[in-house]
């Protein structure tokens, strides 16, 4: 097990057995609360808080101890071509998921919904996270692109997320950007499956992200709305995932 850098405190979640909550430590082990363990892939852990609020966060913020549980509890599958093939359908965008990453280079270049100030031979250095973003802004707002790739170098994950914003724009700019997307969201893909208000300030932590709304896409991918929490600044996302994250059960 690698060792745990220090890092800012933030709450940590996850179960014991799908269904169960267990309690759960952030990184130094002097904070801690309860949650039910919804899925996993190798740099991220999804849970539901009591009252179905759902939650991300990186695993290697866990406590070591809790990382431990999580990869014997929790671990990852290896991918198998099959697998990989069944894991295509409509991402963001002209996107789709399965695509490497040539395919979604040419895809956001040549598309007018999206727009970057690097240059295409610079990739290889920069890398794709956080240089593209929106041409029209949303709520005010630009959002970027973030990705997640399998290991076969396969496209899984696309997060469209704004920059990080001060706490005094929490209630205005950010607030509008969110209303904007779930807006836009519920157009593209109709009603969706869970819907909260906008996640309060004082419930956010640092490095995770208080999920407020779920959809599924026609191919039964998930898209997470919410907002988070990255040093003293904000930020929205929708998380458009491989993922098949389910909402509360309801009685």
């Amino acid at each position: 097990m690698k060792s745990i850098p220090f890092l800012l405190l933030f709450f940590v979640l996850a179960s014991i057995a799908n269904g169960d909550t267990r309690t759960w430590k952030n990184a130094e082990g002097n904070k801690s609360f309860e949650a039910e363990f919804i899925s996993r892939n190798n740099k991220i852990v999804t849970v539901r808080r009591k009252g179905g609020q759902i939650q991300t966060f990186p695993i290697q913020m866990l406590h070591e101890s809790d990382q431990i549980f999580l990869e014997v509890n929790h671990p990852l599958k290896p991918e198998s071509p099959e697998k990989q093939e069944e894991e295509t359908g409509d991402a963001f965008g002209p996107l789709r998921f399965g695509d490497n990453r040539s395919e979604v280079e040419k895809k956001l270049l040549a598309s007018p919904i999206v727009k970057t100030k690097v240059e295409e031979t610079l990739f290889g250095r920069t890398g794709l996270n956080g240089v593209f973003e929106t041409t029209e802004t949303i709520g005010g707002l630009p959002c970027f692109l973030y990705f997640d790739w399998n290991s076969s170098g396969k496209l899984r994950e696309v997060t469209l997320r704004t920059k990080e914003i001060g706490e005094s724009s929490y209630n205005g700019k950010l607030h509008s950007t969110w209303e904007e997307l779930v807006s836009l969201l519920n157009k593209l893909y109709g009603k969706p499956l869970a819907a909260g208000i906008y996640p309060s300030k004082t419930d956010l932590q640092e490095g995770l992200m208080m999920g407020s709304h779920l959809w599924r896409t026609n191919d039964g991918h998930s898209i997470l709305l919410g907002t988070g929490q990255e040093r003293a600044g904000y930020n929205v996302s929708a998380r458009f995932t491989t993922e098949r994250i389910n909402p509360i059960a309801t009685p």
